[in-house]
């Protein structure tokens, strides 16, 4: 008898010889034997047909957060968001925030039990239709697709997605970007932002972090080009790692080229303590000499909105941030933020400067 979680299929895969199953959600294209789960631990080969293993099924009970914790400055500021994500994830960071729902324990262990048709305990399963229902019950705006990637349960954000279009409620991915050009057909009428990470710009940056760089610029190009979806970045800044000069030139010239120079750009201090991997606890917190120096970098490649996040660590313990917005035309106080809490002073109804018309590309509604 097959488990209620396999009876979702993977919307985008292919048949191929020796009933070997391709997935083509993300930028591995994982070919996928008989019996076995893609790189990401979610999808499963059962008769020469990909299944989500992660399909309704949720790392936790959707959390309200002020959207700008995801982080979005730009889009929809001052509103509440509700969070939610499943488990796996088709990277393996070595600074990895949520390792507890992407490609650590808890997370490997529960999916590895779907794998073999076991019900783990304690994991919650919600209908698209009763998440839409909450937001609309709780008069939340909007849905935050995050904590692990949420590529690798397309099927069912998906779902939430189109509901959410049809009931007036904005989508939101948090995101590293590794979608593919067959998922932003299917993902992209129906989603309306992304804050993608950014982690470097080479392959060497993303191997070092235990990451994969293939197609990720280009798609967020796409994204915004033929779909019009609303994108923030972000770089959690680590010494070392990925904060070269000449990278970080080379990685905001290209923002600044193919997604404008209004494009915000998020700059969030590294946290050793948090990292899974013992080689990078040993890595110290940037200071905010650090992360000024790499903003310095993004705005003299024409970036107009560089936003720095530095919540304090033992190697950095002083609360840092430069989050206000600022016109780039008339330097006027656009937006004021204390932590995560933000006081809109001159932004008009189009996103625009109320004193030089300059527009802000922020996005009120």
């Amino acid at each position: 008898m097959i488990n209620q979680h396999l009876v979702k299929k993977v919307l985008l895969q292919k048949k191929q010889k020796k009933n070997y199953a391709q997935c083509l959600t993300c930028q591995r294209r994982c070919r996928i034997k008989p019996g076995k789960t893609g790189f990401c631990l979610a999808r499963k080969n059962t008769n020469n047909t990909l299944y989500a293993l992660n399909y309704g099924l949720l790392n936790g009970p959707p959390q309200i957060d002020p959207i700008e914790k995801k982080p979005f400055y730009h889009f929809l500021p001052g509103t509440k968001t509700l969070s939610l994500g499943s488990f796996g994830c088709n990277f393996r960071c070595k600074k990895c925030l949520n390792h507890w729902c992407s490609w650590g324990e808890p997370a490997t262990g529960i999916l590895k039990k779907l794998s073999r048709n076991e019900r783990p305990p304690q994991t919650p399963e919600i209908t698209p239709q009763k998440i839409v229902n909450l937001c609309l019950e709780l008069n939340i705006p909007g849905i935050s697709f995050t904590y692990n990637e949420p590529t690798i349960w397309l099927e069912y954000n998906l779902a939430i997605a189109k509901l959410a279009r049809k009931n007036g409620l904005k989508t939101c991915y948090v995101t590293n970007g590794s979608w593919t050009r067959e998922t932003l057909a299917e993902i992209g009428p129906h989603l309306d932002a992304a804050n993608i990470d950014f982690k470097g710009f080479s392959r060497k940056t993303y191997a070092e972090l235990g990451a994969f760089w293939s197609g990720i610029p280009e798609m967020a190009k796409l994204a915004r080009g033929k779909y019009g979806i609303f994108l923030e970045l972000t770089t959690v800044l680590i010494p070392g790692i990925n904060d070269d000069a000449d990278e970080l030139k080379k990685m905001t010239a290209w923002i600044v080229k193919n997604l404008g120079p209004d494009t915000p750009w998020h700059l969030s201090q590294y946290s050793p303590q948090s990292a899974p991997d013992p080689d990078f606890k040993k890595i110290p917190a940037p200071t905010g000499k650090d992360l000024l120096k790499a903003a310095g970098i993004g705005r003299r490649s024409g970036l107009n909105f560089v936003y720095i996040w530095a919540p304090g660590t033992p190697d950095a313990p002083d609360f840092f941030s430069r989050g206000n917005t600022i016109c780039p035309e008339c330097g006027s106080l656009a937006v004021k933020r204390n932590f995560w809490q933000p006081e809109i002073i001159a932004v008009d109804k189009k996103g625009h400067c109320q004193n030089c018309q300059k527009d802000l590309n922020i996005r009120l509604g």
